[in-house]
């Protein structure tokens, strides 16, 4: 029987989301049987390789060691030592032409990976509960994402990232996604996110409407983090 000792102390279990990761750095080894967990006052062995669940992020089930990422999965951004990737699941065809994808997120440093989400081509969008110019978005079922085809880190520390799609063949569909909470928000944009802006805590995202005498414009317009409208950031411009 193998043990594996992993030191965790109380702010890398709690804060950040390479925290997520570093808890379970050398949990990942294949082959173990057993974990002694110690927080320096505290030590306790759990038999059959389940990790105690106060010390493990949310993705403690899903976490695996990076050799176990898809081979197909295609990097789409770093930041740091934290590695973002959309992997294709099932080819676009006539009743899901977006395709079926999945999400990643990886440790480099600490050579461990998790799946995020796995689209669901029959997913609804929220647009009837985003109506207004000055609409937040609304959160929806992780499982209920229907549209990953490309991702990008939101955030500073990695917690929050972006997974966007055109399942509809039309508009696109634009996630915000809490790797801590497990919790996703759909954005009630419609031409997808157009800048990130880290340091201030914003996301530009673009939409369509349509002048009153005919044609269409693209706007864009800032949210915050919680998907919270913030202000229009540009004039309307012709389409």
């Amino acid at each position: 029987m193998k043990k594996i000792i992993l030191i965790l102390s109380a702010a890398l279990m709690l804060t950040g989301c390479n925290g997520l990761f570093k808890t379970e750095a050398s949990a990942m080894a294949a082959d173990s049987d057993s974990i002694v967990l110690n927080d320096d006052e505290f030590i306790e062995e759990v038999e059959g390789g389940e990790p105690v669940s106060w010390a493990l992020s949310a993705y403690e089930k899903e976490l695996m060691n990076i050799d176990d990422l898809p081979e197909s999965a295609v990097l789409q951004e770093r930041l740091g030592s934290l590695l973002l990737y959309v992997n294709a699941e099932a080819a676009p065809d006539e009743d899901n032409p977006e395709g079926t994808y999945s999400v990643w997120v990886a440790s480099e440093e600490r050579v461990i990976v998790a799946k995020v989400l796995t689209t669901n081509p029959t997913a609804a969008a929220s647009w009837d509960k985003m109506t207004g110019k000055d609409a937040s978005g609304v959160e929806v079922p992780m499982n209920l994402i229907a549209a990953a085809s490309s991702a990008k880190f939101a955030s500073e520390d990695g917690c929050k990232i972006i997974v966007e799609g055109c399942p509809d063949s039309r508009n696109i569909w634009t996630y915000l996604i809490d790797l801590e909470k497990r919790t996703a928000i759909q954005l009630p944009s419609t031409e997808g996110v157009q800048d990130i802006d880290m340091e201030q805590g914003e996301i530009i995202a673009a939409s369509y409407g349509y002048y009153d005498e005919g044609g269409r414009y693209t706007v864009n317009k800032a949210y915050s983090l919680d998907g919270k409208f913030i202000r229009q950031t540009s004039d309307p411009e012709p389409e």
